[in-house]
C-alpha cells in the first residue's frame, strides 16, 4: 500500500532546528535532516557591529499526507512561527519517493498535475553527493547543488563518551524534466544502494516554472 507523503521544510534560527524536528516526530514524521544556513538581517546597527549575518538551520523531513495539517499547527504553535522573524515552515506534496520503506512511490508523469519539471532531492551520507551527481548525469540530468547537513533519525544516532553523535549528510538538489525523474531516480537508487535501510532517500516535488537550466539555454 502506497502512503501519500509531503515534504516539510522549516527555516529557523540556529539551534532551533532540533526542537522543530522533535515536534514533527511527535506528530507523525520519522527522521530528518538539518542543514546549517546563513541569513542576512537588514539592520545598520548590526552591520556596524559585524553581526549582520545570522546563522539559520533548515529542517527537511517527510510525513504522511494525513498528518500535514497537525504538524503545521503544532510546530507553528510551539515555536511561535506566527510571529515575525522567528522562522518559516512550508510543505509540498511529493510526486515520488525512492529509498523509503514507508513512503516508497514511483514517479508517474500522468498522475495528476505534475508539470514539466520536478525538484529532485537526494539525501545520502557525507562524501556521497558527487556520486549522486554522476549517477544523475548518466541519465541526462544537468547541474546540481550539494548542501551539507546532519541526520537526526532515531536509529542513526550513535554515542561517544555518552555524547550523541549525529551522522553527517549531503543533500543533492536537481531540477529535471518530469520525463527524466523516474530514470534519474532509479539510477541514483541503484548506484547508491538505497534499498538498504538508512542509506538514503530520494523524493521529488513538482516545480511550477524554471529559468536558466543548461538544456534550455
Amino acid at each position: 500500500m502506497t502512503v501519500e507523503s509531503v515534504a516539510f521544510f522549516a527555516i529557523v534560527n540556529h539551534g532551533i532546528g532540533q526542537k522543530v524536528l522533535k515536534i514533527a516526530k511527535q506528530h507523525g514524521t520519522g527522521g530528518g535532516t538539518l542543514v546549517l544556513c546563513e541569513g542576512t538581517i537588514p539592520n545598520k546597527f548590526l552591520n556596524l557591529m559585524g553581526l549582520d549575518e545570522s546563522k539559520k538551520e533548515m529542517m527537511i523531513t517527510l510525513a504522511p499526507k494525513e498528518y500535514e495539517k497537525i504538524i503545521h499547527e503544532k510546530i507553528t504553535e510551539k515555536m511561535k512561527l506566527d510571529k515575525k522573524g522567528l522562522g518559516i515552515l512550508f510543505s509540498a506534496d511529493t510526486s515520488s519517493v525512492y529509498g523509503s520503506h514507508v513512503f516508497n512511490r514511483a514517479f508517474e508523469k500522468e498522475g495528476g498535475n505534475m508539470g514539466e519539471y520536478q525538484l529532485l532531492v537526494t539525501i545520502v551520507d557525507r562524501d556521497s553527493g558527487d556520486d549522486v551527481v554522476v549517477a544523475a548525469r548518466n541519465e541526462g540530468a544537468k547541474g546540481a547543488t550539494i548542501l551539507h547537513g546532519r541526520g537526526t533519525g532515531t536509529t542513526e544516532i550513535s554515542k561517544l563518551f555518552n555524547i550523541e553523535i549525529q551522522p553527517e549528510k549531503e543533500i543533492v538538489l536537481l531540477v529535471v524534466e518530469s520525463e527524466k525523474v523516474k530514470p534519474v531516480s532509479e539510477n541514483i537508487h541503484a548506484a547508491m544502494g538505497l534499498d538498504k535501510p538508512g542509506s538514503g532517500v530520494i523524493f521529488s516535488i513538482p516545480v511550477n516554472q524554471v529559468t536558466g537550466l543548461v538544456q534550455n539555454l
